[in-house]
């Protein structure tokens, strides 16, 4: 009669080592850690910067090179500077996902109001006004013309990026002139432009 051996079962292969296990443990301790960080650091403070030189040549080169994480809101008080200036600070703006503000005795005009265009957000306590684009210098008719008319496109173009139709663009050109301009001292008068369904106002006129 055969007798069968009782052999004792093996040891699991996939038992993992002492080795596996620390890394598993580590591993768990520096996401806790993470986490622990994440939960009681304190909140990154919003600044916000304030803009009130009138934009020279080389503007908005300086203003993007100013930009901090913590910057939030631009604060606007510019009386004018270069229409090309404004448009690309505005664009900065967009990109950046800022706020732009005008406080309450302010006023943000010409150029300034282009960049004014270019926040998330808008809010208005003082007066944004536009008018059209002005030629600088002495030069000839057809000169003016030429440069006013690439001024005028420039700016059409520009404000349709910025979200306004071609209504706040005609009601610029129609009514103002390099001393009155077109202006707004509630955001909600601006927004209008955005949808002119709504129901546009009759313009107010800021003189200087």
């Amino acid at each position: 009669m055969r007798s069968e051996s009782h052999q004792k079962p093996k040891a699991l292969q996939n038992r993992p080592t002492s080795g596996a296990w620390m890394r598993f443990i580590w591993v768990h301790v520096l996401v806790f850690a993470a986490l622990l960080v994440f939960l009681f650091s304190p909140p990154t403070k919003a600044e916000p910067i304030l803009l009130s030189n009138n934009f020279e040549l080389g503007a908005a080169k300086e203003f993007e090179r100013q930009l901090t994480e913590e910057i939030d809101t631009v604060i606007l008080a510019v009386s004018g500077g270069y229409l090309v200036e404004g448009m690309q600070i505005g664009r900065i703006i967009r990109a950046r996902g800022l706020k732009t503000v005008v406080p309450s005795g302010a006023a943000c005009l010409s150029a300034c109001a282009e960049a004014f265009l270019g926040g998330t957000s808008m809010q208005i306590d003082g007066t944004v006004a536009f008018h059209i684009p002005r030629v600088a210098g002495p030069i000839s008719q057809a000169d003016a013309f030429t440069q006013g008319l690439a001024g005028g496109t420039l700016t059409a173009i520009y404000r349709f990026e910025m979200g306004f139709g071609f209504e706040l663009t005609q009601t610029i050109n129609r009514w103002t002139t390099n001393e009155r301009l077109l202006a707004f001292s509630t955001t909600s008068e601006l927004l209008r432009y955005k949808d002119p369904e709504s129901g546009l106002k009759l313009p107010r006129f800021y003189e200087r």
